[in-house]
């Protein structure tokens, strides 16, 4: 029986990773799973050793803090991963702890497949060459990333965006011209939710000054209910919050407000005009400077290659300047062009069937 690792450390990692392990046990019923995940892959009958949640922390110091922890995570996996001796490991994003975990694995001879390509592309370009010498082949999203390897001696698969397939049965609700509907998506990283949702509140009371404002909480599965009802309710705005449902809220929204990273290529394919938004702490943001040598930082526009929606970082994250944003975006001609922008930008991530080509590709390697 084909015995397969599985190392999703983050919110975004456990729904891509979820959906390829469905497609895998429809062409292999019987593989058994073990690794790091949330209650996507659970669901999916994986057995989990640690939880994802655990895993969600950003921001160079506060990695730091939680060093301790980490370090007994990727020792207790490691020894698992020693004790089973599975066909292969897959790792699926989360670079900085999965390289790490490549390296050991290929030290123990283990085959290792990489799903979800470290940005490398955009900084810390160094890393392909640790790419190069602990993984057996890599599996990508985006088109740009294929040619990328290849020219870096990494075998290397192309599958599309499985946000594709994730949200092809939505269809959009129409809009009322009595109301805005405004989706809030803070963030799967607690401390993303803390930087970002009361800044997005602040923008909302703003706005409800204004016109008739319908604002949600879109829940990510790592986050607390209860640590955003704190949030919510020192905001002093009245927004109920929803659980994550795989697009149905998002595609009921006119507009979103959204941490970078997968929820706005969500935005994107789900065709609801976003804007976008990080902050970091001071020392991991300098750094970051100094690194990345793209001009933009959302997922949107990078595919785009161009800007198509609007980008808030650091302190220019506030209330009012969100606020401007939406109200520019919501223009009848910007909201228009926008909308054109990111059917582009959905057809720049591949045809349905995403999901389906990754879990061959593994399959293909298991099989080697």
């Amino acid at each position: 029986m084909t015995k397969l690792a599985i190392i999703a450390g983050e919110a975004s990692g456990d729904l891509h990773a979820g959906t390829v392990l469905r497609e895998i046990r429809e062409i292999e019923p019987g593989i058994e799973t073990f690794g790091i995940g949330g209650d996507l892959l659970a669901s999916q009958g994986m057995d989990l050793l640690f939880h994802a949640r655990e895993m969600g922390i950003v921001g160079l110091f506060n990695v730091l803090r939680h060093l301790g922890m980490f370090r007994r995570v990727f020792r207790e996996v490691i020894a698992r991963i020693a004790a089973e001796r599975p066909d292969a490991v897959l790792l699926v994003d989360y670079p900085d702890f999965n390289l790490r975990v490549a390296k050991k694995c290929k030290e123990l001879g283990l085959k290792v497949i990489y799903f979800i390509s470290p940005q490398v592309w955009a900084w810390r370009r160094g890393r392909v060459k640790q790419i190069a010498r602990y993984v057996d082949h890599m599996i990508v999203i985006f088109p740009f990333e294929e040619a990328f390897y290849r020219s870096h001696g990494v075998p290397v698969t192309y599958v599309g965006h499985p946000l594709v397939d994730q949200t092809a049965m939505l269809r959009r609700s129409p809009s009322k011209p009595d109301r805005v509907r405004v989706a809030l998506m803070p963030g799967s990283r607690r401390r993303e939710v803390d930087d970002l949702l009361p800044a997005m509140l602040d923008a909302i009371a703003i706005l409800q000054k204004e016109r008739t404002i319908e604002a949600f909480i879109i829940q990510a599965p790592t986050i607390d209910h209860e640590h955003l009802e704190e949030i919510v309710k020192a905001g002093g705005v009245d927004v109920p919050i929803l659980p994550h449902d795989r697009g149905e809220a998002l595609s009921s929204a006119d507009i979103a407000l959204s941490s970078s990273g997968t929820a706005t290529l969500e935005s994107a394919v789900i065709g609801t005009p976003v804007v976008v938004m990080y902050r970091l702490g001071r020392a991991t943001f300098a750094l970051a400077r100094r690194l990345v040598k793209l001009p933009h930082f959302s997922l949107v526009n990078i595919v785009a290659e161009r800007r198509v929606v609007p980008e808030l970082l650091q302190d220019a994250v506030t209330g009012e300047r969100i606020a401007q944003e939406v109200r520019t975006v919501l223009e009848p001609g910007r909201y228009a062009q926008i909308k054109a922008d990111l059917a582009e930008v959905k057809r720049r991530l591949g045809d349905q069937g995403a999901s389906r080509r990754a879990a061959e590709a593994i399959m293909a390697v298991l099989a080697q």
